[in-house]
């Protein structure tokens, strides 16, 4: 009724002024007038916030956070745990803001206990905790490869027991959670999305000397253009890969003080992006649900022999510890093994830095995939919590307002505009953070035996073998009888 009070007070009054309006003026107010209706409805139509009037009465939310630093990367412990005051810093503020606002909001204290146990270490130090019953924590936030392997261990609260999480919100990562779990209805124990910031800084990137780019092929542009085209292709990369070796020194062989395409640190690390961003099948399921492995086809035959030329050819160069060195000192056009965090680490590269998705396998591949490394750092409400009831409107309101405050700044802020130096590579930044998915053999790949990125294709890579099949064919049945395992002990996991 309110909204066509207004629309027929402004109708009236472009009647009233009638010969004495302009065409342009009388657009003007219709135009005015359609605004102020859509403002109205707006206002009208506005959700109201169903955690607004919760309070939870002063409880403490008690957290375990990792504090390790992996790979020179800083430990994302600064997007969780918040300083004692504001300091001036984007990020740091939006973690100390939101913190401080959702404690207020729903009167609790957050309580944060850092480690700096590795993934070594961290799962028998948690069983160790967790067989004693001891009620330390209400979350624990921690490696992923640990953390998935005690999930089938009765370790965790099935979170879609746990009330008040809405996992079809945005700001959670559902199809990166439900690959921990089989895909599973009933049943899942990983958490992560927006709140646990780990994930995108530990996503899979392809950097590039766009400097030397420029100098061996013009205008940079043209990478990224493939890239929002859909054409950037193993056969693409390997273009200019190969075309970028040169023979420094001009003693005929290939050495270190060459420039070279590709920079690389040894197959088992390194190849982990390329198998996961080639869009692999590497499960398929039984009627009952229970998974088997399904990698013996010719696409990953075709992988194989494209992971041989990728890492073999004359473009790329293993330089081992030195792989990041050889990159930010221009030894290398593109860099590999490279995390979205580690572009924290180049800004004080003297040459121009780009930021690329991974390749697709082949034109046939729809989208690119990115990958999360096994370190990346997820959530898990252990067995012991007591406080069930609540911890669920804690990450929900802790993850809405990550989405709304937090990745904004990190994203935008420290990201898009203070490492990232052209529009098109921010366009790629949303590409790769959109696409994180494919958790499985990075989750589970060393309980099932090492099939499905290691003996698959890494062991091979490594002996410049490019036969998948008998290779594939020696360890699957290993690996199979490992996955059953698995699945039965996921199966009888309580709840």
């Amino acid at each position: 009724m309110k909204n066509k009070q207004i629309l027929a007070i402004l109708l009236a009054a472009l009647m009233t002024a009638g010969s004495l309006a302009s065409c342009g003026e009388k657009e003007a107010a219709e135009t005015q007038a359609a605004a102020d209706t859509d403002a109205a409805e707006a206002v009208e139509t506005e959700e109201v916030d169903p955690f607004a009037d919760m309070d939870l009465g002063g409880e403490s939310i008690r957290m375990m956070v990792s504090s390790r630093e992996k790979d020179g990367i800083v430990p994302s412990i600064f997007a969780i745990q918040h300083g004692e005051e504001l300091t001036g810093e984007v990020v740091s503020d939006a973690v100390y803001n939101r913190n401080i606002e959702v404690e207020e909001m729903l009167n609790i204290k957050l309580e944060f206990t850092a480690d700096d146990q590795s993934h070594e270490t961290i799962g028998a130090s948690l069983t160790q905790l967790l067989t004693a019953g001891d009620d330390a924590y209400e979350l624990i936030i921690h490696e992923l490869f640990p953390l998935a392997t005690l999930s089938v261990q009765n370790s965790f609260l099935n979170v879609f027991n746990i009330p008040h999480l809405d996992f079809s919100k945005d700001y959670w990562y559902d199809d990166y959670m439900s690959d921990t779990s089989f895909a599973s209805e009933d049943k899942r124990y990983i958490l992560a999305g927006d709140y646990f910031l780990d994930v995108y800084r530990s996503a899979h990137a392809l950097y590039f000397n766009k400097d030397r780019f420029t100098d061996l092929y013009g205008a940079p542009e043209e990478l990224y253009d493939l890239v929002l085209e859909g054409g950037w292709t193993h056969d693409v990369f390997l273009q200019y890969s190969e075309g970028a070796y040169q023979d420094v020194n001009g003693n005929g062989s290939r050495d270190a003080d060459d420039l070279y395409g590709f920079s690389t640190y040894g197959y088992w690390g390194p190849i982990i992006p390329w198998v996961i961003g080639a869009d692999i099948t590497f499960l398929e399921y039984n009627e009952d649900g229970s998974p088997y492995f399904a990698m013996n086809n010719e696409r990953s035959i075709k992988l194989l022999e494209q992971l041989n030329r990728i890492f073999h050819g004359e473009g790329a160069y293993d330089y081992q510890a030195d792989f990041s060195l050889a990159f930010i000192n221009g030894s290398s056009l593109f860099g590999g093994y490279h995390r979205v965090a580690h572009m924290e680490n180049f800004r004080d590269m003297e040459a121009d830095l780009g930021i690329l998705p991974i390749p697709k396998m082949d034109d046939s591949q729809e989208n690119y995939i990115t990958s999360s490394h096994d370190t990346t750092n997820v959530g898990v409400i252990p067995i012991t919590c007591s406080k069930s009831d609540i911890i669920g409107v804690v990450l929900e309101v802790l993850s809405r307002e990550s989405a709304e405050s937090v990745i904004p700044a990190y994203y935008e802020t420290s990201l898009k505009t203070k490492y990232v130096r052209d529009d098109q590579s921010a366009q790629i930044l949303d590409i790769i953070r959109q696409n994180i998915s494919c958790v499985f053999p990075v989750a589970f790949g060393n309980y099932c035996g090492n099939l499905a990125l290691y003996n698959a294709f890494s062991a091979p890579l490594g002996s410049k073998s490019t036969d998948f099949v008998s290779n594939y064919v020696k360890h699957e049945k290993t690996a199979q009888a490992k996955l059953d395992e698995l699945w039965e002990a996921f199966s009888s996991v309580e709840g």
